[in-house]
């Protein structure tokens, strides 16, 4: 083995990165992945029943993420994520066909304290203040060990809200990765929270260009 040389087993978008990381600092890398191709759960493939692609996860970036924003500058990808320019998030709840839409900016939470027009329908000033525990909970707590699971702001907000952003369901997505995603969104203001998705596909934007990048130079994958 060379002497720091790096030998990384897994090649989902954590390898990947970490393997893009090294390889532009000039680390010898080598990139195991056993399943045949790369990306896990962050990937697209084309699905011949319904005879269009696919992605296989729910991938949703906040502009206020900057390792991510990062992570396809050094992979030049940066231009295959898009969205609005407002923190605009619409909402449809398909039990009771209501819809509704939340402005995930700095204020949100002093809207929702101050009037009911601002807060998601059916919730509670106490629904949102419940909301601050996040910040003081141990590392170890799940997003809903933290957050009551029956309340309805839980429902139709933070858990839709953690699945998006960690990919990860709420009984068992860790508190200590939303704290800082919250941080670096909700805390900066309505420029750190706008909704960004793939244009193309998850393989097109965070995969192949990532592949590509690293065999450009000299990571082994295999």
């Amino acid at each position: 083995m060379m002497v720091g040389h790096t030998h990384i087993v897994g090649g989902g978008l954590a390898g990947l990165a970490t393997a893009v990381n090294l390889a532009c600092v000039g680390k010898g890398v080598n990139l195991y992945e056993s399943s045949g191709h790369c990306g896990g759960r962050c990937r697209s493939y084309f699905d011949p029943t319904l005879e269009r692609r696919i992605d296989n996860g729910n991938h949703l970036v906040l502009s206020g993420n900057q390792s991510v924003i990062d992570y396809l500058d050094l992979i030049g990808a940066r231009e295959g994520l898009s969205g609005p320019k407002d923190p605009f998030y619409p909402f449809l709840d398909l039990n009771s066909d209501e819809r509704w839409t939340v402005n995930l900016d700095a204020g949100f939470l002093v809207r929702a304290m101050l009037s009911k027009a601002g807060r998601v329908p059916s919730s509670s000033r106490s629904d949102y203040l419940q909301a601050l525990s996040l910040f003081w909970a141990d590392d170890n707590t799940t997003v809903s060990q933290c957050l009551d699971p029956n309340n309805v702001l839980f429902k139709r907000l933070w858990e839709p809200l953690a699945v998006a952003v960690l990919n990860t369901d709420a009984n068992e997505a860790a508190v200590s990765l939303l704290k800082p995603v919250l941080r670096e969104t909700i805390g900066k203001g309505a420029k750190a929270c706008r909704p960004l998705m793939a244009k193309e596909g998850l393989s097109e934007t965070f995969i192949n260009p990532a592949i590509k990048y690293l065999e450009s130079n000299d990571t082994k994958i295999s």
